[in-house]
């Protein structure tokens, strides 16, 4: 990339096409510079100029430098170049733009290190930036040698990682190492499938889902084995992971973790007003399409300064190009200040789509939208307790979703709210697979497709406010239900407190109505712990019988042996009764004195059966002791 600062190229720029005007945005790529009052660059620094007048990015992407003539004179396409919610992929590269810095700050990353942990907020474009800039700048630069595996940790990182491999050029008798859960299955996996040719980027997007869905050991054990992996610093293997910068501080459970990416943590952030001018007009200029004179100002003024704005400004732009395809306006090559305003602009386009949307359903397909939504939210911290909540995204398998929400949940698909791994499907397939429980893969998922809709979507977080603490204890279940279906070990079903809330819950109408109840590995769970509850309870209650049994059977004993005592004491003074009188008979009083002196004393101890020889005692008595 080299600087040109040849006065004369920028005139051509400027002049060029007849000196036609040249609309701000289309003026752009690397480069300083400044804009006049009417929107028409003025100066600036220009790098790699291609032709006369259109630029190369860094990344080799195009940057349209031409007057508003010659791009609707351009072949139009109908196609949005805009991506939605959805995430930017390597195809979309040529539609890019903006973020030509932080993918030469990336680039020049990977040459000092092999582990990068890229942070960003929600919506910050880490996901894009790394798939539609970095990945295609080391696709042209390796070529076939290139090796992408990118993958979402879901709750196996092994089962993810493994998957990475088979979509690409692995067998699964190659590739099914990758599926051992220990430290040392990266570095192995690396050596026994790796040419020494290949380069390897293997890239973890969306990192923090290790913390909030991955099964505790296997993601510790795969966070050990990335450590490994970095450590051991293997030719042409390069790891990048995207991390959303709220999670940071769960890191602290891995200092080695912390430690070797101690330099290598660049945080992305917000797009600079030229960098946003690029990604909203050329992606439309390269469709032969332009924007109303001062649309673009008002777009970038509305978004400036708001956190996680970028999924909205690529939704509002999808739904922009959309109505104006949909109008027939799109012919006139122009995106206009009305229809976005219609649209209800950035702040509210999203909001009000979905609420129209909403209003078209029938009451029982608004119900299935809000058991829906709500089965794929999350809580974070401690919800349980109305402490520092927030709604998050969660993966639930499709497992999860009853017949009768299967139709909804395709519609919701359809327009781009929720994603799928069954998209990959055909589409007559994918919607079999959407009809039926009976039809889906075991591991097919769905999710909300970006986090933006949990709170610009006010009927969406009203719901969220409302059931909140159910939300929090179904998830909590369900991770458990996931562990415990493996093996179903008794030592990991509910029990005590835990499962007396879930037994709540199970009972409460309102549950059952918004949430749709529990699933049915759930309720399997459920009833294995009651199962597991009610034998301990049996056995309680058959431990204290017979200990009661046992009890009484002992105070019985003891009584006996009382009476059998006591019976012993009243046996021996009616003995020494008749010795005192065979003594008194011969007149020998001492010794009638001594026996006497003892009854005595047994008599004081003697309670049962005492008046029998107390008389007789007596009488004697008075006859020896006076």
């Amino acid at each position: 990339m080299t600087e040109n600062k040849n006065s004369d190229n920028q005139e051509s720029v400027r002049n060029s096409n007849d000196n036609k005007r040249i609309q701000g945005g289309y003026i752009g790529g690397n480069f300083s510079g400044n804009y006049n009052n009417s929107g028409d660059y003025v100066e600036g620094t220009l790098y790699s100029v291609q032709g006369e007048a259109n630029v190369l990015t860094f990344n080799q992407t195009e940057i349209l430098q031409i007057s508003e003539k010659a791009i609707t004179a351009r072949e139009l396409i109908i196609t949005s170049p805009y991506k939605g919610l959805k995430p930017f992929e390597s195809r979309d590269k040529e539609l890019f733009f903006g973020r030509d810095n932080f993918i030469t700050t990336l680039v020049d990353e990977l040459e000092h290190t092999n582990l990068i942990l890229l942070l960003g907020a929600s919506g910050s474009g880490k996901s894009s930036v790394v798939r539609a800039g970095l990945i295609p700048w080391l696709e042209r630069k390796y070529g076939t040698a290139f090796i992408n595996l990118t993958f979402t940790p879901d709750a196996d990182p092994f089962e993810s990682f493994y998957a990475s491999l088979l979509g690409n050029k692995y067998s699964q008798k190659e590739a099914i190492m990758a599926r051992e859960v220990k430290s040392e299955t990266l570095i192995q996996v690396v050596d026994k499938l790796k040419k020494p040719d290949d380069f390897w980027l293997i890239f973890i997007d969306q990192f923090e889902e290790l913390f909030a869905i991955s099964d505790e050991s296997k993601r510790d054990e795969f966070v050990n084995g990335l450590i490994r992996l970095s450590q051991a610093k293997l030719p042409k293997v390069k790891i990048i992971a995207t991390m959303r910068a709220d999670f940071f501080e769960r890191l602290r459970e891995f200092p080695q973790l912390v430690e070797v990416t101690q330099k290598h943590r660049p945080m992305i952030v917000e797009m600079q007003p030229n960098e946003l001018r690029l990604a909203i007009e050329q992606p439309a200029a390269h469709h032969g399409v332009v924007f109303e004179a001062g649309l673009v100002d008002t777009i970038i003024a509305s978004i400036q300064g708001q956190a996680g704005y970028l999924p909205l400004l690529e939704y509002t732009l999808n739904l922009l190009w959309s109505e104006e395809v949909k109008t027939g306006s799109i012919n006139d090559r122009t995106l206009n200040i009305s229809t976005y305003q219609n649209i209800g602009g950035v702040t509210g386009a999203l909001q009000k789509h979905v609420d129209n949307l909403y209003k078209e359903l029938s009451s029982s397909e608004k119900l299935a939208v809000q058991r829906i939504f709500l089965k794929l939210v999350g809580i974070g911290d401690n919800a349980e307790f109305g402490i520092q909540w927030k709604p998050v995204r969660r993966r639930a398998l499709l497992s999860e979703f009853g017949d009768d929400e299967r139709a909804v949940l395709l519609k919701l698909v359809n327009e781009n709210l929720l994603v799928s791994n069954a998209e990959l499907l055909e589409n007559s397939s994918k919607k079999g697979l959407f009809s039926s429980s009976k039809l889906e893969k075991s591991d097919s998922t769905i999710e909300i497709t970006h986090e933006i809709l949990l709170t610009c979507w006010d009927e969406l977080r009203d719901w969220i406010q409302k059931n909140r603490l159910g939300i929090a204890l179904r998830n909590r279940l369900y991770e458990d239900v996931k562990r415990w279906k493996i093996k179903k070990p008794e030592d990991e079903l509910w029990s005590g407190s835990k499962l007396e809330q879930i037994l709540e819950l199970k009972k409460d109408d309102n549950f059952h109505q918004v949430l749709g109840g529990f699933n049915d590995d759930a309720n399997q769970f459920i009833d294995a712990s009651v199962g597991v509850r009610d034998r301990q309870l049996t056995r309680t209650r058959i431990f204290a019988g017979v200990g009661l049994t046992l009890a009484a059977l002992t105070t019985v004993i003891s009584v006996v042996a009382i009476v059998q005592q006591q019976e012993a004491k009243k046996q021996s003074i009616i003995s020494m009764t008749q010795t005192v009188e065979s003594r008194l008979l011969v007149n020998n009083q001492f010794d009638a004195m001594v026996q006497a002196i003892k009854a005595k004393k047994e008599l004081k101890n003697l309670w049962l059966g005492k008046d029998s020889v107390s008389q007789p005692f007596l009488a004697l008595g008075k006859g020896c002791l006076g």
